[in-house]
């Protein structure tokens, strides 16, 4: 299995990713792995990023498909394939109707035949292909991998059909073999796993009892953590939440849905923790550091603390990229 991690750091500014992605690559981490959310968009970070690596492999994800045209796609996918030649991967998937159309303004209708549109018009023309009217002045130097985003059972079916690998978000070890199953088999697999970096255990178990209450009110999610058996949880959370007590309901998120889903900093079974998903059959973990420390050089620092206590159990496990 390999170790990733995300950017850009939450709580951080565009500018430090350099120089934190430069401290990661020297402590082992293989590959960064972007996101897209109400701050930066997916390949900005990774063009901040690619100067400063040489063989880390960026990976955008996710793309949301339907908040760019398929040429559009290609173009970024272009300049991030010159920047960081070889070491480029482009995540694409779905996203969710709250961002697509709350916050975009854009409708959400069929997602399942956007993302195969998109991934096959995207494909062509980074072939050199014309898809309409259009094609790219210039291919990249090598191929560009297409990943997907996906957790239901046709968006990994559609993975195992058309893509390179696949991309999971709050999936914990126990699920992954049979992600990995329904897809094929044969993909790459990359999960982001969010690590609470606080003062103390309990002040990062607040922390990610507050995130994964979140995460239940999106349908989507709640489907799926109910899969992975938090059922009985993500029940108690909504009726809370419904009923306006946020406290509450974060409370309702149980020890072990924490442990299976997220990594509280100093935990006692480090190495036996990140061990559980190298047997899953997982490619590479992909860990987004948090902190929770207000002062921003403050959280740079618990950032960096982290980083650096997780490669050292994380060696063990590490593996070549692809």
């Amino acid at each position: 299995m390999r170790i990733g991690l995300t950017v850009p750091f939450e709580g951080l500014s565009l500018d430090q990713v350099p120089d934190l992605l430069r401290t990661a690559e020297r402590l082992g981490y293989q590959e960064a792995w972007s996101y897209e959310r109400n701050l930066y968009d997916a390949f900005t970070p990774l063009a901040a990023g690619a100067p400063a690596t040489e063989h880390m492999r960026l990976g955008a994800s996710i793309v949301p498909v339907f908040t760019r045209p398929a040429g559009l796609v290609a173009m970024s996918a272009l300049a991030l394939a010159e920047l960081a030649p070889g070491r480029f991967v482009l995540g694409l998937g779905a996203s969710t109707r709250a961002i697509v159309t709350d916050w975009m303004g854009l409708p959400f209708a069929r997602p399942l035949s956007r993302v195969r549109e998109t991934v096959l018009t995207v494909r062509a023309l980074l072939a050199g292909e014309r898809v309409g009217g259009m094609r790219l002045h210039r291919t990249p130097p090598r191929p560009v991998p297409v990943y997907l985003a996906a957790l239901g059972e046709r968006m990994l079916r559609l993975a195992g059909e058309i893509a390179d690998g696949v991309v999971f978000f709050l999936a914990g070890p126990g699920v992954i073999p049979e992600l990995m199953s329904t897809a094929g088999g044969r993909l790459d697999s990359v999960a982001r796993v969010v690590v609470a970096v606080g003062e103390s255990r309990g002040e990062s178990m607040s922390f990610a009892r507050r995130f994964i209450a979140g995460y239940t009110t999106v349908p989507a999610y709640a489907r799926f953590l109910t899969r992975q058996g938090f059922g009985e949880e993500v029940r108690a959370v909504q009726a809370r939440w419904n009923a306006g007590d946020r406290a509450g309901a974060a409370a309702q998120v149980s020890a072990d849905m924490v442990d299976e889903l997220m990594l509280v900093d100093h935990h006692p079974r480090l190495e036996e923790w990140i061990a559980r998903y190298a047997a899953s059959g997982l490619g590479c973990l992909d860990l987004w550091f948090m902190s929770m420390a207000v002062d921003p050089e403050r959280r740079r620092r618990d950032i960096e603390e982290a980083m650096e206590r997780v490669a050292l159990v994380a060696g063990a496990v590490r593996e070549p990229a692809p």
